[in-house]
């Protein structure tokens, strides 16, 4: 069995990748201490309590209306498949830029911090079709994949401007603890991004099937871990005391 089989199986596009946010879920709902924080009376808390059970349900949804259901219903391959797949993409983009500008200026609402993450998450799709269509444009025709490709490295470009440029000027007025936290988020996600990439390369110039193989780790980063890193390290011991914000939120 080769790592292409293994990657392309549903237990591990799908039911691998459930194992964690169920989990995570259970213990949301049993925890007394995650109880707590949802009746919280800082914003900060009570927001990144219920983002995390948002997206770790959609988590969920992701990997299977765009695994088994799209099979069932016998649109995987197809364009409704395929926008199926591009919606779910830029979903994921979107809680990233969500929890990241939310907490990061924290008077704003979550209503105006949406549209600035809907926004920001458009810029990473078209960066990707103005490069691949470029690239065509010169070389001619190319693989399908290496619009992901592209995707990927450019999602990268952007965590890394964000961690290293825009974070400490966008949430200056935070305390340091937090800066560091939000800039540990976007490393997390220029981790499964690089990831991506890398695998995408072994896969598509080298030809090398280890390249699949790989690509199971960023999978379970993005699907699976991302809701409870960003959760877990928002209340670690090192993040807590600074960051819940008391500030009133809508």
């Amino acid at each position: 069995m080769t790592f292409h089989d293994i990657y392309r199986s549903e237990w591990q596009g799908t039911w691998a990748l459930w194992v964690v946010p169920l989990a995570f879920l259970g213990w949301l709902r049993l925890s007394a201490t995650a109880r707590e924080r949802a009746g919280s009376a800082a914003p900060d808390v009570r927001f990144v309590h219920l983002y995390s059970a948002v997206f770790a349900l959609e988590s969920l949804a992701d990997s299977f209306a765009t695994g088994p259901l799209s099979r069932w219903l016998g649109i995987s391959g197809t364009a409704a498949g395929t926008a199926t797949m591009v919606f779910f993409v830029l979903v994921g983009d979107f809680r990233v830029l969500l929890l990241l500008f939310r907490l990061g200026r924290p008077e704003r609402t979550v209503t105006s911090v949406s549209r600035s993450a809907a926004l920001w998450t458009l810029l990473v799709p078209l960066t990707a079709l103005w490069m691949d269509f470029g690239l065509r444009a010169i070389f001619g025709e190319l693989p399908g994949q290496t619009i992901w490709v592209l995707y990927e490295l450019a999602f990268f470009g952007l965590a890394m401007f964000l961690r290293n440029g825009w974070i400490p000027a966008y949430a200056a007025s935070n305390p340091p603890a937090r800066i560091a936290y939000l800039r540990a988020i976007m490393s997390y996600v220029a981790l499964y991004y690089a990831l991506w990439a890398t695998a995408d390369v072994l896969i598509l110039i080298f030809g090398r099937d280890e390249g699949w193989g790989l690509r199971i780790l960023p999978n379970q980063l993005y699907y699976a871990f991302w809701v409870p890193f960003a959760y877990f390290l928002f209340f670690s011991r090192r993040y807590a005391s600074p960051i819940a914000s008391t500030q009133t939120s809508r």
